[in-house]
This record gives structure tokens, C-alpha cells and sequence, in this order.
């Protein structure tokens, strides 16, 4: 079973015409550093066989997982996390990474050392001293191919340096098979977390066009918020409590902004189906924009009382639209229907695992929005 996908296939004849296994190297690299020394591939070979990829398996001190290709090269899952999708992109870049590899110096071949290089074998690794803590660790990174044989393997331990502007940065290596470690130098950009391999992509709706958000809790609690009054200055409309009781002031517009927001930059910690969920109690947070997109997040506490478990469903209905002309965000219509396709295509049947900042933004109270007004308030 051989894949030839075309994007694959430019970047390998790209590869071959520039020079081989190092061709982005080639047009980047120092030419003072040059002189020092001769890179050589640490894998000699593999750049012609990028394409028989069909799985990386990864192995960390904290992870193991597995990373499998679909029926082309721009489609890879995880199942670890029910198949689901895996950036393509950063697949690649590590495949042809890895791939260009060169060594620059040979290090250590004595294993009571790998563990300061963090090259050791992941399940063996124990950081030499505190500052190594938070760092991932030795990641074990094996290429194999549609018939589940390793095309090949490297341990990726410390850094160097990052590639900057295009030039590589330098790590340091280990093959698995061998006791020698080296520093090479190459382009990669390899998450020790699997959630980080995963499309992060969900629904993005800035405050700029939202309407009107209605937040209702299980105890049936219902908090409701809407633009409030246009500014001269042209800076961004705050939200309002719509029921907002007599005697009482908002505490904080950013608080009641953020509510508006919730969906403008929302990042996931994990994912699962969302039939592993029990939604039926969830807090409902329906977000309806002036283009006429209509978002509905249930959310319900994760097990540790503080991050939370979504869904989200989104539809576009061109009667909820509100158009204006002054407000340069807003999507037409085509491009908000295009817009919930493409999220409903993304998130149907996935539940996900939000941080608590999200959370307090998605399952707000009136209650936590406002306070009494004082004397001065009144007067002014």
C-alpha cells in the first residue's frame, strides 16, 4: 500500500531539487557556523520514504499515543481520542522534520547521562534537576508504515535553540537502537501533549457581533444580556443585563463583555464523544449574533469542579440577522452560513473539556454581575 498524495509529493521533489534531506536547511544556515562543522542526516534515507508514513507513535514520560493517517495525507486522526481529527499541517512538518534531522555534534554515549540531555528512554527518564521539571522530557517519536513495521525512530530530548525566521534551531537526539547522543539541527515543532496535536478550530464569534446572549441554569435562573447604546468615540459596545433590577448597577463591564465573548477565542483541554457525557442538566448558553448565527453551548462541571464539559450547536437563520452597515465584522450572509457548516461538520458528537475561565464566562448568574448602586451613582 504506497500513498502518493500530491502535497507530499511537491514537498519531497522541492526536497530533492534543493539539495536532499536538509532543503530548507541548505538556504538558511549560517555560513560562519558552516565552517565549524559538516552536518550529515542523522537518518540517512528517510526523506524518501516520508510518503509510506501511515502512523507516528509517540511515547513521553506523561503519554503514549498514536497518530494514524486516513485515506490521504490531509486527513490523520487520533484514537486515543475516538479518531478524532489531527492537524495535518504539523504532521507534516514533523514527518519532514524528523526526516531532515543533521548532526552537528556528537554528545554523550553513556546513559547515566541521557537523563541531563533528555534523551533517555521516555519511561526511564527522571529530570537531573529542578529547572527540568517542566520541561516535556524525552519524546520518542517512531515512523512506521502501512504494514505496522518502523520506517524509523528518534528520541527528540532538549533544545538548544528554536528555529527562527526559517533557520533551523538545535536539539538533542538519540536513536533508540543506538548509545551514541548528538545535538542536530533541524525544524520542528513537536507537542509532548496530544491534545495539542488535535484541530483546535471550533466556533469562533467575536463580541462585535453578537446580539443578545441568555444564559439558563438548571434551577431555571435565566440571566439575559444585549448591546448596549452605540459610543461617539466608535470604541467597542459594551453588554447590559437586561433585567436589570431596580436599586442595582452593573459591578463590571468586563465581566458582562465577557459573557458576549465567550465563543471569540474558546481553546479546548480535551475532547470525547459527547454521548460519554450526561448533558440533561446542563446549563444552556444560547449566543445569537447580528448576522443572523445562532449558537447554543451546554455546559456541565467536569469532575474536578472547575473546568467544564461543552457541547455546542450552531445554525444560521437570516430573520435573526440585524444588519449595520457601520460595523465591519459582521459576516454576510453566505459567510455565516459557510461559517456554521463548516463548525457543525467539526463539532457534531464531540464533547469537550474547557478551562474554567470558560466555564465562569458560559454559566454566569445575574447575581455575579451585579451590585448595589451607592449614593454617589444616583447623583451622577
Amino acid at each position: 500500500m504506497q500513498m502518493r498524495n500530491k502535497s507530499w509529493a511537491i514537498l519531497v521533489t522541492a526536497a530533492v531539487v534543493l539539495g536532499g534531506v536538509g532543503w530548507w536547511l541548505a538556504t538558511s544556515r549560517d555560513r560562519a557556523t558552516e565552517a565549524d562543522f559538516t552536518p550529515r542526516p542523522l537518518l540517512p534515507g528517510l526523506m524518501a520514504k516520508v510518503n509510506d508514513v501511515a502512523s507516528l507513535e509517540i511515547s513521553t514520560p506523561k503519554a503514549l499515543f498514536r497518530i494514524e493517517r486516513g485515506a490521504d495525507a490531509e486527513h490523520w486522526t487520533m484514537p486515543s481520542r475516538n479518531d478524532y481529527p489531527v492537524r495535518a499541517d504539523l504532521v507534516r512538518k514533523n514527518v519532514l522534520g524528523i526526516a531532515g534531522l543533521e548532526t552537528v555534534e556528537p554528545r554523550t554515549d553513556k546513559p547515566e547521562h541521557y537523563d541531563r540531555l533528555q534523551v533517555s528512554d521516555p519511561e526511564k527518564y527522571q529530570p537531573a534537576d529542578d529547572a527540568s521539571k517542566s520541561d516535556p522530557g524525552p519524546i520518542l517519536v517512531r515512523l512506521v508504515d502501512p504494514d505496522a513495521k518502523s520506517i524509523a525512530a528518534v528520541i527528540v530530548g532538549k533544545t538548544k535553540s528554536y528555529p527562527v525566521g526559517g533557520k533551523p534551531g538545535q536539539v538533542h537526539v538519540r536513536k533508540p537502537e543506538e548509545a551514541r547522543a548528538w545535538l542536530a539541527q533541524g525544524i520542528l515543532e513537536l507537542p509532548a501533549d496530544p491534545v495539542q496535536w488535535l484541530v483546535k478550530d471550533l466556533i469562533k464569534i467575536d463580541r462585535a457581533r453578537v446580539a443578545s446572549v441568555t444564559v439558563t441554569h438548571p434551577d431555571g435562573s435565566v440571566l439575559r444580556i444585549t448591546r448596549g447604546p452605540g459610543k461617539t468615540d466608535g470604541s467597542s459596545v459594551d453588554f447590559v443585563p437586561a433585567d436589570l433590577p431596580k436599586g442595582m448597577k452593573v459591578a463590571s463591564a468586563y465581566d458582562v463583555n465577557a459573557v458576549a465573548g465567550a465563543l471569540a477565542y474558546l481553546a479546548f483541554d480535551d475532547v470525547a464523544k459527547d454521548s460519554e457525557h450526561d448533558f440533561a442538566k446542563a446549563t444552556v448558553t444560547e449566543i445569537v449574533t447580528l448576522d443572523g448565527v445562532k449558537a447554543v453551548v451546554k455546559t456541565i462541571p467536569a469532575e474536578d469542579g472547575k473546568k467544564g464539559w461543552i457541547t455546542i450547536t450552531a445554525s444560521h437563520d437570516a430573520a435573526l440577522a440585524k444588519p449595520d452597515a457601520g460595523n465591519k465584522d459582521l459576516l454576510a450572509p453566505e459567510e455565516a452560513g459557510k461559517q456554521v457548516n463548516a463548525a457543525t461538520r467539526r463539532m457534531a458528537g464531540w464533547a469537550y473539556l474547557v478551562p474554567e475561565s470558560a466555564v465562569r464566562d458560559l454559566t454566569r448568574k445575574l447575581a455575579d454581575l451585579i451590585e448595589p448602586e451607592k449614593k454617589d451613582d444616583k447623583k451622577g
